[in-house]
């Protein structure tokens, strides 16, 4: 259980931060999120493969996941849920170098270059990663306790090893 003080502090704060403004409705969030799943729902990823796959989720530009997830800012979808900017880009486990227009994985210090049928590999790892993110989430209750979350956070990390801490 919360306790009852930072509970009634955070609705504090929420209650000013909604005055002024700064939050967003319910209404504009749902549009985000739909806006969102239209993009990159598990029901628009089970239906991509190959090099289509890797470009939507990794790709340069845009229109990738990656590039929502990152930097998108903008009337479309502003970025008011969180922020995974900064660091390298290898926190997605590949990326396209654009300079040398080839795939590379590995860390900051010691990258790989990778051919790509590896990156399309790694691509659908980590859209059936998320695919089954995506149904853990849903299967939570709608009445949960602090031990769904446990249990959500222990499935998380068992079966989405390479998205469920970072996407």
């Amino acid at each position: 259980m919360l306790d009852e003080r930072i509970g009634r502090d955070l609705r504090q704060i929420y209650n000013r931060l909604d005055r002024e403004g700064k939050l967003l409705s319910q209404a504009q969030l749902s549009g985000y999120y739909e806006t969102f799943r239209q993009r990159f729902g598990p029901d628009k990823l089970v239906n991509l493969d190959g090099e289509v796959l890797l470009k939507k989720i990794h790709g340069p530009g845009k229109d990738s996941l990656v590039y929502w997830l990152e930097f998108k800012n903008d009337e479309e979808f502003p970025a008011k849920f969180g922020s995974i900017s900064g660091g390298s880009a290898l926190k997605f486990g590949i990326y396209y170098r654009s300079e040398t227009q080839a795939w590379m994985t590995g860390s900051s210090i010691k990258q790989q270059e990778i051919t790509l049928e590896e990156a399309i590999a790694q691509a659908r790892r980590h859209r059936d990663q998320l695919i089954r993110g995506a149904e853990i989430v849903d299967g939570l209750p709608a009445d949960e306790t602090d031990e769904d979350y446990r249990m959500l956070q222990e499935s998380m990390d068992a079966e989405t090893p390479e998205v469920g801490d970072s996407a």
